[in-house]
Protein backbone atom coordinates (compact mmCIF):
# COMPACT_ATOMS: atom_id res chain seq x y z
CA UNK A 1 0.00 0.00 0.00
CA UNK A 2 2.47 2.85 -1.62
CA UNK A 3 0.13 5.57 -0.41
CA UNK A 4 0.39 4.72 2.88
CA UNK A 5 2.90 4.73 6.08
CA UNK A 6 3.34 4.32 10.17
CA UNK A 7 4.66 7.32 11.80
CA UNK A 8 5.80 5.24 14.85
CA UNK A 9 7.16 2.30 12.93
CA UNK A 10 8.35 4.05 10.07
CA UNK A 11 9.01 7.44 10.61
CA UNK A 12 11.81 9.43 12.24
CA UNK A 13 11.22 9.75 16.68
CA UNK A 14 14.02 11.89 18.15
CA UNK A 15 13.39 11.63 22.11
CA UNK A 16 15.04 13.44 25.01
CA UNK A 17 14.21 14.53 28.95
CA UNK A 18 11.73 16.79 27.38
CA UNK A 19 9.59 14.70 25.34
CA UNK A 20 9.20 12.53 22.14
CA UNK A 21 8.99 14.01 18.14
CA UNK A 22 7.80 11.45 15.88
CA UNK A 23 8.00 13.29 12.15
CA UNK A 24 7.39 11.85 8.79
CA UNK A 25 9.34 12.40 5.05
CA UNK A 26 6.67 13.06 2.36
CA UNK A 27 8.90 11.66 0.18
CA UNK A 28 7.94 8.32 2.07
CA UNK A 29 4.00 8.51 0.91
CA UNK A 30 3.27 7.76 -2.73
CA UNK A 31 1.61 10.89 -4.74
CA UNK A 32 2.51 13.60 -1.59
CA UNK A 33 3.36 16.69 -2.94
CA UNK A 34 1.29 18.63 0.29
CA UNK A 35 2.77 18.45 3.19
CA UNK A 36 3.53 16.74 6.56
CA UNK A 37 2.32 15.45 9.65
CA UNK A 38 4.39 15.30 13.13
CA UNK A 39 3.41 13.83 16.56
CA UNK A 40 4.29 15.16 19.96
CA UNK A 41 4.41 14.35 23.64
CA UNK A 42 6.30 16.55 25.88
CA UNK A 43 6.58 16.24 29.30
CA UNK A 44 5.85 18.83 32.30
CA UNK A 45 7.58 21.79 32.32
CA UNK A 46 8.74 21.15 28.78
CA UNK A 47 8.89 22.60 24.90
CA UNK A 48 8.64 22.55 21.67
CA UNK A 49 11.84 25.10 21.45
CA UNK A 50 11.36 28.89 19.96
CA UNK A 51 11.69 28.30 15.92
CA UNK A 52 9.82 29.54 12.96
CA UNK A 53 9.22 27.31 9.67
CA UNK A 54 10.28 29.37 6.29
CA UNK A 55 8.20 27.73 3.96
CA UNK A 56 5.16 25.89 5.33
CA UNK A 57 2.13 27.03 7.47
CA UNK A 58 1.26 25.49 10.38
CA UNK A 59 -2.07 23.79 11.87
CA UNK A 60 -2.31 21.79 15.17
CA UNK A 61 -4.93 20.25 17.75
CA UNK A 62 -4.05 18.97 21.35
CA UNK A 63 -5.06 15.54 21.90
CA UNK A 64 -4.24 15.47 26.02
CA UNK A 65 -2.91 18.37 28.00
CA UNK A 66 -2.60 22.18 28.02
CA UNK A 67 -0.20 23.84 26.04
CA UNK A 68 1.04 27.53 26.11
CA UNK A 69 1.48 28.95 22.35
CA UNK A 70 3.35 32.60 21.84
CA UNK A 71 4.01 33.84 18.52
CA UNK A 72 5.94 37.09 18.01
CA UNK A 73 5.51 39.21 14.82
CA UNK A 74 6.74 42.42 15.07
CA UNK A 75 4.17 43.98 17.53
CA UNK A 76 4.92 45.14 20.74
CA UNK A 77 2.86 42.26 22.17
CA UNK A 78 3.34 38.67 21.71
CA UNK A 79 0.11 36.44 20.79
CA UNK A 80 -0.14 34.17 23.66
CA UNK A 81 -2.90 31.60 24.06
CA UNK A 82 -3.64 28.59 25.91
CA UNK A 83 -4.98 25.00 23.54
CA UNK A 84 -6.38 21.66 25.34
CA UNK A 85 -8.08 18.95 24.02
CA UNK A 86 -10.15 19.77 20.91
CA UNK A 87 -8.73 22.80 20.48
CA UNK A 88 -6.63 24.05 17.51
CA UNK A 89 -3.83 26.97 16.94
CA UNK A 90 -2.41 27.83 13.61
CA UNK A 91 1.05 29.49 12.95
CA UNK A 92 1.68 31.56 9.70
CA UNK A 93 4.97 30.69 8.16
CA UNK A 94 7.97 32.80 9.43
CA UNK A 95 6.55 33.89 12.30
CA UNK A 96 8.93 32.69 15.58
CA UNK A 97 6.39 30.60 18.01
CA UNK A 98 7.06 28.31 20.87
CA UNK A 99 4.51 25.68 22.40
CA UNK A 100 4.72 25.18 25.77
CA UNK A 101 3.76 21.79 28.27
CA UNK A 102 1.88 24.50 31.28
CA UNK A 103 -0.08 21.72 32.35
CA UNK A 104 0.63 18.74 35.21
CA UNK A 105 0.34 15.68 32.98
CA UNK A 106 2.22 15.19 29.79
CA UNK A 107 1.10 17.00 26.45
CA UNK A 108 0.48 15.54 23.15
CA UNK A 109 -0.37 17.15 20.18
CA UNK A 110 -0.41 16.58 16.23
CA UNK A 111 1.03 18.52 13.62
CA UNK A 112 0.24 19.58 10.42
CA UNK A 113 2.48 21.11 7.42
CA UNK A 114 1.34 22.68 4.10
CA UNK A 115 4.56 21.83 2.54
CA UNK A 116 6.88 18.94 2.34
CA UNK A 117 9.28 20.97 3.41
CA UNK A 118 9.19 23.56 6.17
CA UNK A 119 13.37 24.97 6.65
CA UNK A 120 12.49 24.54 10.38
CA UNK A 121 14.33 26.78 12.31
CA UNK A 122 15.53 27.76 16.01
CA UNK A 123 17.13 29.79 18.36
CA UNK A 124 20.22 27.32 18.69
CA UNK A 125 20.81 26.47 15.54
CA UNK A 126 20.27 29.60 13.79
CA UNK A 127 22.74 30.55 16.38
CA UNK A 128 25.55 28.14 16.18
CA UNK A 129 25.61 28.66 12.40
CA UNK A 130 27.26 32.47 12.67
CA UNK A 131 30.82 33.06 13.38
CA UNK A 132 31.91 33.33 17.35
CA UNK A 133 32.34 37.01 16.54
CA UNK A 134 29.16 37.86 15.26
CA UNK A 135 26.80 35.76 17.71
CA UNK A 136 28.95 37.39 20.58
CA UNK A 137 28.19 40.84 18.98
CA UNK A 138 24.67 40.12 18.13
CA UNK A 139 23.45 38.74 20.99
CA UNK A 140 26.22 39.38 23.89
CA UNK A 141 26.83 36.15 24.72
CA UNK A 142 29.99 35.05 26.95
CA UNK A 143 32.02 32.50 25.21
CA UNK A 144 31.03 29.93 27.74
CA UNK A 145 27.73 30.41 26.04
CA UNK A 146 29.17 30.46 22.88
CA UNK A 147 30.50 27.36 23.32
CA UNK A 148 27.85 25.72 24.23
CA UNK A 149 25.72 26.85 21.48
CA UNK A 150 28.05 25.44 19.09
CA UNK A 151 28.01 21.79 20.68
CA UNK A 152 24.23 21.79 20.61
CA UNK A 153 22.63 22.08 17.45
CA UNK A 154 19.66 20.05 17.59
CA UNK A 155 17.65 21.31 20.06
CA UNK A 156 14.09 21.20 19.41
CA UNK A 157 12.63 19.62 23.15
CA UNK A 158 13.78 21.15 25.98
CA UNK A 159 12.78 21.66 29.40
CA UNK A 160 12.14 25.68 30.86
CA UNK A 161 11.23 27.26 34.15
CA UNK A 162 7.68 27.75 34.51
CA UNK A 163 6.55 31.02 35.47
CA UNK A 164 4.59 31.50 38.84
CA UNK A 165 1.70 32.55 36.89
CA UNK A 166 0.59 32.47 33.70
CA UNK A 167 0.45 35.29 31.27
CA UNK A 168 -3.08 36.07 30.30
CA UNK A 169 -4.62 35.25 26.67
CA UNK A 170 -4.24 37.50 24.23
CA UNK A 171 -5.00 36.18 20.51
CA UNK A 172 -5.78 39.54 18.46
CA UNK A 173 -5.72 37.23 15.11
CA UNK A 174 -7.73 34.78 16.48
CA UNK A 175 -5.11 31.82 15.59
CA UNK A 176 -7.16 29.77 18.24
CA UNK A 177 -9.79 27.31 17.15
CA UNK A 178 -12.19 25.03 19.45
CA UNK A 179 -13.38 21.86 17.27
CA UNK A 180 -16.34 22.33 19.85
CA UNK A 181 -17.64 25.54 18.69
CA UNK A 182 -17.79 24.68 14.96
CA UNK A 183 -20.77 23.54 13.42
CA UNK A 184 -20.63 19.93 12.43
CA UNK A 185 -20.74 19.45 8.75
CA UNK A 186 -22.59 16.07 9.83
CA UNK A 187 -23.72 14.60 13.55
CA UNK A 188 -25.89 11.37 14.46
CA UNK A 189 -25.42 7.98 16.47
CA UNK A 190 -22.86 7.18 14.61
CA UNK A 191 -20.34 9.84 15.01
CA UNK A 192 -19.49 13.21 13.67
CA UNK A 193 -17.53 15.25 11.04
CA UNK A 194 -16.07 18.63 12.27
CA UNK A 195 -13.91 21.44 9.57
CA UNK A 196 -11.68 23.43 10.57
CA UNK A 197 -11.31 26.13 7.61
CA UNK A 198 -12.16 29.69 6.24
CA UNK A 199 -15.04 29.92 6.75
CA UNK A 200 -14.48 29.07 10.68
CA UNK A 201 -11.33 30.82 11.32
CA UNK A 202 -10.36 33.33 8.45
CA UNK A 203 -7.06 32.76 9.20
CA UNK A 204 -6.48 29.33 7.18
CA UNK A 205 -7.24 30.36 3.73
CA UNK A 206 -4.10 27.92 2.50
CA UNK A 207 -5.33 25.02 4.46
CA UNK A 208 -8.05 23.35 6.20
CA UNK A 209 -7.99 20.45 9.00
CA UNK A 210 -11.36 18.24 9.48
CA UNK A 211 -11.94 15.72 12.76
CA UNK A 212 -14.14 12.65 12.42
CA UNK A 213 -15.45 10.55 14.82
CA UNK A 214 -16.87 7.12 14.31
CA UNK A 215 -18.83 4.84 16.52
CA UNK A 216 -18.12 1.07 16.48
CA UNK A 217 -19.83 -0.30 13.25
CA UNK A 218 -20.04 2.92 11.45
CA UNK A 219 -18.80 3.97 8.14
CA UNK A 220 -17.36 6.84 6.55
CA UNK A 221 -19.24 6.48 3.05
CA UNK A 222 -17.26 6.15 0.10
CA UNK A 223 -16.51 9.21 -1.08
CA UNK A 224 -13.76 11.77 -3.03
CA UNK A 225 -13.01 15.24 -2.39
CA UNK A 226 -13.10 18.09 -4.89
CA UNK A 227 -10.53 20.26 -3.01
CA UNK A 228 -7.56 19.46 -3.23
CA UNK A 229 -5.06 16.75 -2.17
CA UNK A 230 -5.51 14.87 1.41
CA UNK A 231 -3.17 13.68 4.56
CA UNK A 232 -5.21 11.81 6.18
CA UNK A 233 -3.75 10.45 9.96
CA UNK A 234 -5.47 7.96 11.89
CA UNK A 235 -5.42 9.06 15.73
CA UNK A 236 -7.13 6.04 17.20
CA UNK A 237 -8.91 3.48 16.70
CA UNK A 238 -8.92 0.44 14.10
CA UNK A 239 -10.46 1.24 10.55
CA UNK A 240 -11.22 -1.03 7.42
CA UNK A 241 -10.62 1.04 5.09
CA UNK A 242 -10.74 1.04 0.84
CA UNK A 243 -9.41 3.06 -1.71
CA UNK A 244 -9.49 3.14 -5.48
CA UNK A 245 -6.01 5.39 -7.15
CA UNK A 246 -5.81 6.67 -10.30
CA UNK A 247 -4.41 3.76 -12.00
CA UNK A 248 -7.82 1.52 -11.47
CA UNK A 249 -5.44 -0.30 -8.47
CA UNK A 250 -8.11 -0.98 -5.47
CA UNK A 251 -6.51 -1.58 -2.16
CA UNK A 252 -8.13 -2.36 1.17
CA UNK A 253 -5.97 -2.44 3.98
CA UNK A 254 -6.65 -2.33 7.56
CA UNK A 255 -5.37 1.22 9.45
CA UNK A 256 -4.43 2.09 12.99
CA UNK A 257 -3.10 4.64 14.95
CA UNK A 258 -0.25 6.12 13.49
CA UNK A 259 -1.00 5.18 9.88
CA UNK A 260 -1.11 8.26 7.58
CA UNK A 261 -2.62 8.05 3.71
CA UNK A 262 -2.25 10.12 0.93
CA UNK A 263 -5.46 10.96 -1.05
CA UNK A 264 -5.11 12.55 -4.25
CA UNK A 265 -7.84 14.92 -5.27
CA UNK A 266 -10.78 12.91 -6.38
CA UNK A 267 -9.33 9.79 -4.86
CA UNK A 268 -12.48 7.23 -4.14
CA UNK A 269 -11.97 6.18 -0.52
CA UNK A 270 -14.04 5.22 2.65
CA UNK A 271 -13.33 3.19 5.61
CA UNK A 272 -15.27 1.48 8.71
CA UNK A 273 -15.02 1.39 12.31
CA UNK A 274 -13.93 -2.42 13.22
CA UNK A 275 -12.87 -1.62 16.15
CA UNK A 276 -14.43 -1.74 20.16
CA UNK A 277 -13.73 2.07 20.54
CA UNK A 278 -14.14 5.19 18.52
CA UNK A 279 -12.32 5.83 15.45
CA UNK A 280 -10.41 9.51 15.42
CA UNK A 281 -9.39 10.60 12.06
CA UNK A 282 -7.91 14.01 11.12
CA UNK A 283 -7.75 15.19 7.19
CA UNK A 284 -5.58 18.05 5.87
CA UNK A 285 -6.36 20.04 2.79
CA UNK A 286 -4.31 22.10 0.73
CA UNK A 287 -6.49 23.53 -1.76
CA UNK A 288 -9.51 25.59 -0.48
CA UNK A 289 -10.28 26.81 -3.63
CA UNK A 290 -13.42 24.52 -3.92
CA UNK A 291 -14.54 22.70 -1.08
CA UNK A 292 -17.18 19.80 -0.83
CA UNK A 293 -17.05 16.19 -1.38
CA UNK A 294 -18.80 13.67 -3.50
CA UNK A 295 -20.58 10.12 -2.39
CA UNK A 296 -21.88 6.96 -4.62
CA UNK A 297 -25.13 7.74 -3.57
CA UNK A 298 -25.07 11.26 -4.05
CA UNK A 299 -23.50 11.34 -7.29
CA UNK A 300 -26.06 8.76 -8.66
CA UNK A 301 -29.22 10.35 -7.11
CA UNK A 302 -27.91 13.48 -9.88
CA UNK A 303 -28.64 11.55 -13.25
CA UNK A 304 -32.48 9.85 -14.13
CA UNK A 305 -33.09 6.23 -13.36
CA UNK A 306 -32.81 4.86 -17.29
CA UNK A 307 -28.90 5.88 -16.56
CA UNK A 308 -28.58 4.42 -13.30
CA UNK A 309 -29.55 1.50 -14.97
CA UNK A 310 -27.76 1.43 -18.01
CA UNK A 311 -24.51 2.14 -16.57
CA UNK A 312 -24.60 -0.50 -13.50
CA UNK A 313 -26.75 -3.38 -14.70
CA UNK A 314 -29.09 -2.98 -11.09
CA UNK A 315 -32.92 -3.50 -11.33
CA UNK A 316 -35.28 -0.92 -12.19
CA UNK A 317 -37.02 -0.73 -8.79
CA UNK A 318 -33.34 -0.13 -7.61
CA UNK A 319 -32.57 2.47 -10.11
CA UNK A 320 -35.35 4.35 -8.42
Amino acid sequence: FPYRMNIFTQGTTTQNKAGVRVSEDAKQIKANDFGQVFYYELFPSAMRVPHWHANGNEVGTVTSGKMRVEIWEKSDKPSIYYVEPGQTWFIPKGKLHSLENVGSDQLKFIVVYDKPVTADRDFVTAWASLSDAVLAKSVGLTEADISHIKRTTVNRLSNFEQKVQQEPQHDPRRYKSDFGQIKPMFQSEAGSIVRLDKESNPNLSKIALQKTVLKPGAMRVPHWYLSGDVLLYVNSGVAYFTMLDDDGVVYHRLVRRGDLISLPVGVFNGYINVGNADLEVYEAFNNLGESGEITLQSGSQQFNSDVIRGTTGISHDSAN
